[in-house]
């Protein structure tokens, strides 16, 4: 958006669509709903839209608003599960912070996921690796283990004794006695925590996914903690609807950062960085809505309450705030029966987010890692220079061998979120189609 306030309320009235990254702030998600609630504008957030859709999904099984594990809760942990998590994306504060107390607590950690962390060695004490695509069966595979000797109503269970367990566990590659030792590691009074990441949010059935595991939360008494994929997907999605897509004319906004924000920890706090160029502009265009606050962060006491947001007294307005209480509701809970899972054959390629500088010794941009074996699946070599494409984003990268990684899965580290909207609400995992740069076509291509 432009810095003029006239031009910036212009384009609000001509605009249908209102486009923004999940980095702005709880008060500037209120005032874009009221433009939507008011003047029919549709709002498009792809890095918070998916999250979104999970965390309702997931309600309509957990029967809370939101989920109700913590920090505290997972730092007092006896066993940790982390599922759809790559603890080396950057793109949430969070992935460190989860790492520091698996570290320092030393819990039984364990990791589920397509590829093996190597940084996470020292963490790991179960190491579950599932086949790319197929995290629904996984779900279903942990819904059915922890839930198995609980009581639950007719209707859900006779959903879960109709799941073929034994086509999920060979689909999925999980293997019925990898569930029981899972299993055999928790006791009557075991505090399990079960941390969520990105990989689940943009899978294509994450809101089966999300039901699932939901359930844990509910009957089986798991601390759940659904990371958030970028700063204020939380917040955002609480307290906005979201559409799918643009359409007719459409406009950019560019947060001023002035307001709170939501963390994974569901606290609520009040941010340090203002652009103060573009204070006052989305303040101004308020006024067309009938507000008359003096600034964004009077709208504080505003944010809704029946999503867990809390009128501020002035001390707290000031810096750390308040955590969201998770708020019981009545959804009806729909679960599908299972189809066949998904195959993702060939050389495939896991995009993610780290920070544009780098230390040495750490994952970089531009830069695609695979093991020797996926080098003498796609006959690479070795710093071979290659072009590929994925939704629609051209990358240009170098290649190089990691000899501490295995399979046929490269990781491919990015720093541009905005890329693309379509790329950053798809699912993580794809099938690699590429060349080098002297043409000669290599990989899938001939598939």
């Amino acid at each position: 958006m432009e810095d003029n306030n006239e031009r910036k309320q212009e384009n609000f009235e001509d605009i249908d669509s209102i486009v923004f990254s999940a980095d702005i702030t709880n008060e500037e998600a209120l005032l874009l709903q009221l433009f939507k609630e008011q003047q029919g504008k549709r709002l498009i957030c792809p890095e918070a839209k998916a999250y979104q859709d999970f965390i309702k999904a997931y309600s309509s099984s957990s029967g809370y608003h939101i989920f109700n594990g913590d920090l505290e809760t997972l730092a007092a942990s006896d066993v940790v599960l982390s599922f759809g998590v790559w603890f080396q994306d950057e793109s949430t504060e969070y992935s460190k912070l989860l790492h520091k107390i698996l570290e320092e607590k030393k819990p039984k950690f364990v990791y589920m996921h397509p590829i093996e962390d190597a940084t996470l060695q020292d963490s790991i004490t179960q190491f579950i690796k599932y086949e790319v695509g197929s995290e629904e069966g996984v779900a279903a595979l942990l819904a059915y283990t922890y839930l198995e000797d609980k009581e639950l109503p007719k209707k859900t269970d006779d959903i879960l004794e109709e799941f073929d367990i034994g086509y999920l566990s060979a689909e999925s590659n999980v293997g019925e006695e990898e569930l029981e030792s899972m299993y055999g590691s928790i006791g009557e009074n075991t505090t399990v925590s079960l941390i969520l990441g990105t990989d689940l949010y943009t899978h294509p059935q994450a809101g089966q996914i999300a039901k699932l595991i939901g359930l844990l939360e509910r009957h089986a008494g798991v601390n759940v903690m659904c990371i958030p994929p970028a700063k204020n997907a939380l917040g955002i999605g609480l307290i906005c609807d979201l559409d799918e897509v643009v359409e007719g004319r459409s406009v950019d906004y560019n947060s001023c950062k002035e307001g709170s924000y939501v963390n994974g920890d569901k606290s609520v706090y009040m941010g340090q960085e203002k652009q103060l160029s573009d204070i006052g502009g989305l303040n101004n265009l308020a006024k067309t809505l009938g507000l008359h606050e003096e600034s964004l962060s009077g709208y504080s006491d505003h944010l809704p309450v029946n999503k867990g947001f809390q009128i501020l007294t002035e001390n707290l307005k000031k810096n750390a705030v308040y955590q969201l209480v998770p708020q019981e509701i009545k959804r009806e809970l729909i679960l599908d029966e299972i189809d066949d899972l998904p195959v993702y054959d060939g050389a495939l390629v896991y995009t993610y987010t780290v920070e544009e500088s780098r230390m040495e010794g750490e994952r970089k941009p531009g830069i695609l890692y695979g093991s020797k074996q996926f080098a003498m699946a796609t006959k690479l070599q070795n710093e071979d220079l290659i072009s590929f494409e994925i939704e629609g984003i051209k990358f240009t990268s170098v290649f190089k061998i990691d000899t501490h990684m295995k399979g046929v899965i490269a990781l491919n580290p990015v720093f541009d979120i905005k890329l693309s909207a379509y790329w950053i609400s798809s699912y993580r995992f794809s099938r690699l189609a590429f060349e080098k740069i002297n043409n000669q076509n290599i990989g899938n291509n001939d598939e």
